[in-house]
C-alpha cells in the first residue's frame, strides 16, 4: 500500500501528484469520499488507477497476455 505523502505518477498523462492531495480534491466527488484505499484518481486527467504496486515481472507478463489476446 502506498503512503499518503508519496508522489504518484499517472500512467496515462504523466502528471505527478501526492496521494493525500488527490484524496482531498478529486476523491471527494466519489461516493466513498476518499475512504477507498485501493484506487486513486489522477487530478489532471481523471484516470483511475490501483494503488497496489505490481511487481515489474507481473506487469510485463500481463501486458504480454493483453497483447496476445488483442491479436485474436
Amino acid at each position: 500500500m502506498a503512503e499518503k505523502n508519496e508522489k504518484v505518477t499517472c500512467p496515462l498523462c504523466g502528471f505527478q501528484f501526492k496521494i493525500d492531495e488527490a484524496r482531498t480534491t478529486i476523491c471527494q466527488q466519489c461516493p466513498l469520499k476518499g475512504n477507498c484505499r485501493l484506487l486513486i484518481k489522477c487530478p489532471n486527467c481523471g484516470y483511475e488507477m490501483p494503488l497496489v504496486k505490481v511487481p515489474d515481472w507481473l506487469g510485463n507478463w500481463l501486458s504480454k497476455i493483453g497483447r496476445w489476446v488483442s491479436k485474436r
